[in-house]
């Protein structure tokens, strides 16, 4: 009631002490609409007088006028205050009040309808309109909300039209007439409803009703203790000054550019609290306001509804909703708190799948004030799905990606700038390191293929090189592309890996292995799968963290709890580390997973790169193993496909190597550099 503009409600064996009990909420819709309450309601009716009133031996208006008599209590102090209430309502027309007598049985009806101007609910079932009915006895109520589903939304439209039927009088089973003008004029002149009862008198009958001592609620009070905790930058965040005062400096250049733009920020830099705290600034200016965050992974929507809760906001967690019908309930009521003012900001955390959906965006975009989009991983919305139809109604846009630029699709990346806004600041890795971030030492270790690999290396690039006019005359082939993909496949997955990463760990010591993380390929699961059996017969604690993991939050959020308070030793992982997940406690990792898609393995040392002052980390350790084509091929000659895996992982190598503690120690990185570069003649 309280969130309504309009009231209607049938009830039978009505009672005058029934607005005792429904007083908190009577007091809120009095503040804040205009309309008055329709009520039908009906008396007790016995078989002789439902007798009389169908063979036309009663007149309908004489008993409902004697009925009305004796409901009126005794002038003792609740009831007296009580119907001081309803005789303002009366008198000032807040209240319409119709009897029904029905003419072959009792009136059964128990319906509350509560209409916003939007969205309907209707709250049916076995409660009477009285006192006992509404709180003393045993009754059972159903709530339909036209939201939530098809069937409820009829099942409002039926509740309505029955209302409806009743109250114009053309139901033929019943007998509808108007609340007796002797009886208003007696409620009015006995309890001289004279003017409208504040907040604070409908509160203290709820609670003389119940028994409760002291002073009413002060509704005022509480109301302004919801606002201190409302939206706030925390007192610890130091964004202007210190390490993290690039934030301060991307925030401004966000609003220069007009609440719209791609930050451009190195993974580890806080992009996350950049955002949040350019969305609280945003919110002191423009006021009520909406916030969708958009990211990847549930994992990363439930990391962000963490960083959220730190800025005094109750974010909602569309993943976890329980699908369409949750996320809808979860949205129509924050779409309510806005618009009445319970709320000044809204925060909804989803997916980047909910955020494409065109149920969601329809609801998103209903929603009155500003609405703010913050897209984490933003790289990811310049796919079709999104960009075919982005949600314009966003007043403002900010982008998060350490690697907006889309590689290999420039059309993706255009249409991303075009919605975001370009990129209007930058922090790059190497401004990061030794400010933000952690300093890192890098190893590389070059793997062999085994003879069953390079056979299979051999015939597929013997295939390759009889198509190879193809890739001359710039003809596209699927074949072709097929063969590409699989003879990089035998790279990535090249089982001396394992056998590396097992004399690695060995010389290390198992029992020293600690936040150590370890990424194998996406391209073939049987890799994760016998690092895993490696890690068992060590007896290495250890849990894989992948998109199974990751699509139940809870079971994720328990491994990465016993990961970072140093439970497991281990995690190994595929590519659902590599966007935005927050695990600044991994202080060593091997990679075992290739790839020239250059914005994943700059995450993936990004991810590596945060500070961790509770565990003492000074620097980050970095093993990658590279898996090179057959020496036969090298000396030979490549291919321009083999040239291109060579180049790229030359590319990888040398800007992992450029930046570490280790460059240019004897064994270190570089001399790998200078090896790869002797062999692809660069």
């Amino acid at each position: 009631m309280s969130a309504s503009n309009n009231v209607d409600i049938m009830m039978g064996f009505f009672s005058s002490r029934s607005f005792s009990e429904i007083a908190p909420g009577l007091a809120a819709f009095l503040s804040q609409s205009t309309e008055s309450i329709r009520l039908i309601v009906s008396p007790y009716i016995s078989e002789d007088d439902q007798k009389a009133l169908r063979e036309g031996l009663l007149d309908a208006s004489k008993f409902v006028s004697s009925s009305l008599e004796r409901m009126m209590p005794d002038a003792e102090e609740l009831a007296d205050h009580t119907l001081k209430c309803l005789a303002w309502l009366i008198a000032n027309g807040r209240l319409s009040m119709k009897i029904a007598l029905m003419r072959d049985a009792l009136f059964h009806s128990k319906v509350w309808m509560f209409d916003d101007g939007v969205d309907r609910a209707a709250l049916h079932g076995s409660a009477n309109m009285t006192g006992k009915g509404l709180k003393g006895n045993r009754e059972q109520l159903s709530l339909a909300r036209n939201w939530i589903n098809e069937e409820a939304d009829e099942t409002c439209k039926e509740l309505q039209s029955e209302f409806d039927l009743l109250w114009s009088g053309a139901d033929s089973d019943c007998i509808v007439i108007d609340l007796p003008h002797a009886i208003e004029k007696k409620i009015v002149q006995d309890f001289k409803g004279e003017k409208q009862p504040t907040e604070a008198e409908f509160i203290r009958i709820w609670r003389r009703a119940h028994g409760l001592p002291g002073e009413p609620v002060n509704v005022e009070e509480l109301l302004a203790k919801e606002v201190d905790r409302s939206f706030r930058i925390p007192d610890w965040l130091e964004y202007r000054t210190g390490e993290y005062s690039h934030q301060g400096r991307a925030i401004d250049a966000w609003f220069e550019a007009g609440n719209r733009g791609i930050l451009e920020m190195c993974t580890g830099s806080g992009k996350t609290l950049t955002a949040l705290t350019a969305a609280q600034l945003l919110h002191e200016r423009v006021g009520d306001m909406l916030i969708v965050i958009a990211a990847p992974y549930n994992v990363l929507v439930s990391q962000w509804c963490g960083e959220i809760e730190l800025f005094g906001l109750r974010p909602l967690n569309l993943s976890e909703a329980g699908g369409p019908t949750g996320r809808a309930r979860l949205l129509a009521e924050a779409r309510r708190r806005l618009k009445r003012g319970v709320s000044k900001c809204e925060a909804v955390v989803a997916s980047n799948d909910t955020l494409c959906t065109k149920e969601f965006q329809e609801r998103i975009a209903d929603f009155p004030g500003e609405k703010m989009l913050i897209a984490d991983e933003c790289h990811n919305l310049g796919a079709a799905n999104f960009i075919n139809d982005p949600p314009e109604f966003f007043d403002h846009r900010l982008g998060l990606s350490a690697t907006p630029v889309r590689q290999y699709d420039v059309d993706g990346t255009d249409s991303l700038f075009k919605f975001f806004g370009d990129p209007c600041f930058s922090f790059t890795l190497e401004e990061a390191i030794g400010v933000c971030l952690t300093p890192y030492k890098y190893h590389v270790s070059f793997v062999q293929l085994n003879s069953d690999e390079m056979a299979d290396w051999r015939e597929i690039s013997d295939k390759i090189s009889r198509l190879a006019w193809k890739i001359e005359a710039g003809e596209k082939d699927s074949n072709l592309d097929a063969l590409f993909r699989k003879r990089r496949i035998i790279l990535e997955t090249a089982n001396s890996k394992i056998e590396t990463l097992a004399d690695l760990i060995s010389g290390f010591g198992p029992r020293n292995l600690k936040y150590t993380l370890i990424y194998a390929t996406d391209k073939d699961p049987e890799q994760l799968n016998e690092v895993n059996a490696f890690l068992h017969s060590c007896g290495i604690f250890f849990h894989q963290l992948t998109s199974e993991e990751t699509s139940l939050p809870k079971k994720s959020r328990s491994i990465l709890t016993r990961f970072q308070a140093g439970g497991l030793q281990v995690l190994t992982a595929k590519r659902v580390l590599d966007e935005g997940v927050n695990v600044p406690q991994i202080m060593r990792a091997y990679i075992l997973a290739s790839t020239t898609v250059r914005r994943q393995w700059v995450q993936r040392r990004g991810r590596l790169l945060r500070t961790c002052k509770e565990i003492g980390k000074e620097y980050a350790v970095i093993h990658d193993l590279v898996a090179l084509p057959p020496a036969a091929e090298l000396k030979s000659g490549l291919d321009s496909d083999a040239r291109k895996i060579v180049n790229s992982e030359l590319d990888r190598v040398w800007e992992f190597a450029r930046l570490s503690m280790n460059a240019a120690e004897n064994g270190g990185p570089f001399e790998a550099v200078e090896e790869m570069r002797g062999l692809v003649g660069g």
